[in-house]
């Protein structure tokens, strides 16, 4: 077979590329990058999936924006958030209180930063309640969820009790606060693959004007799975009360010392089959006796010690109730706290 003549093939003609315009092409990258991260900042702020990033920033900046000073401020976990609601507060003891809390890995030391931002504001309350699940007490705080509190950066150096970081874990927080490119890439990647119902989710998240959290939908086959998996988590555990909580609590009994506060600290709701496991019982038990001796420095530190339990068709979890239940948990722990006034 013949072979076909020589032909003159085209030549790609590469022009030089100046350094001025390499500059301004990464001038321009640096800009749409910025420029993204602050729009999925801004966006992540209002309509994020997250329901415990969306709580810390609701609660603190519900906080922030308070107008009048309350009676009654309720600290605590997202079991609190969803179980203590402050209107039957005001009815039974003519009152006025704010539902600020927040999710289970702020631990108390958020507790005491918002107490110390309210004392900066206000007058003292009167009562202060804290409310946690009982495993809540062994854990340190998350460092990474600094970057959820909208407070001016080094506020943690600020607030009492100070947390000390590193060069590295500020670069982690400033990461976690301003690239959620980064940081949040599963939640924005599910956003975008399901607008409509991330979207529909994010618009589910909504709070009373005192803060609290209604939850009407129970979930009884996933308060069972939780009820094997705490069982498991504090299988032969001894408790330990964190170093972040045993600063925080310290904290606060100074300040109720100093302002002439009443603390109250209250277990969160448990599921009734949980709390009758002899595993579980036996480490609840651990706890309550701890902060029994914390309760036992101050005059103004009391202990709720009766837990309250609920059946799996009553809650949303092993330790968080619906709406029906947290009304009866309140009343519940209403009766507690006057007969704690009482005595």
């Amino acid at each position: 077979m013949a072979q076909p003549p020589n032909q003159n093939l085209p030549t790609e003609i590469i022009k030089p590329i100046k350094f001025r315009t390499i500059i301004f092409s990464i001038i321009w990258i640096i800009i749409f990058v910025i420029t993204a991260n602050f729009a999925a900042k801004s966006y992540l702020e209002k309509y994020t999936t997250n329901r415990g990033d969306w709580l810390i920033r609701s609660k603190w900046e519900l906080l922030l924006n308070l107008q009048k000073p309350v009676d009654w401020l309720i600290l605590g976990d997202s079991s609190c958030n969803q179980g203590v609601v402050p209107s039957i507060f005001n009815k039974v003891l003519n009152t006025t209180s704010i539902n600020l809390c927040t999710i289970g890995n702020m631990t108390s030391l958020n507790d005491a930063w918002m107490l110390e931002t309210y004392l900066n504001k206000f007058p003292p309350p009167k009562h202060i309640l804290v409310v946690h699940v009982p495993e809540v007490w062994s854990r340190e705080f998350q460092i990474s969820l600094l970057a959820k509190i909208p407070l001016p950066w080094g506020y943690w150096q600020q607030l009492e009790p100070k947390i000390q970081l590193s060069l590295k874990k500020q670069m982690m927080i400033f990461i976690e606060k301003y690239i959620p490119f980064y940081s949040s890439n599963r939640t924005l990647a599910k956003i975008l693959m399901f607008p409509i119902d991330s979207f529909k989710l994010s618009s589910n998240f909504k709070l009373e004007n005192d803060g609290f959290m209604i939850w009407e939908q129970a979930n009884p086959s996933y308060v069972e799975q939780q009820k094997e998996e705490q069982i498991n988590k504090v299988k032969n555990s001894d408790f330990n009360l964190s170093s972040h909580n045993r600063l925080a609590i310290d904290k606060m009994i100074d300040l109720a010392e100093k302002f002439n506060v009443d603390i109250y600290l209250a277990s969160s709701p448990i599921y009734q089959e949980l709390y009758e496991n002899e595993q579980f019982q036996a480490y609840f038990n651990q706890v309550q006796k701890t902060l029994n001796v914390y309760a036992e420095k101050s005059p103004r530190m009391h202990q709720i010690q009766k837990p309250i339990t609920f059946a799996k068709e009553q809650m949303e979890n092993a330790d968080h109730v619906i709406y029906d239940s947290a009304k009866v948990y309140t009343e519940q722990l209403l009766t507690e706290i006057v007969s704690l006034q009482k005595s």
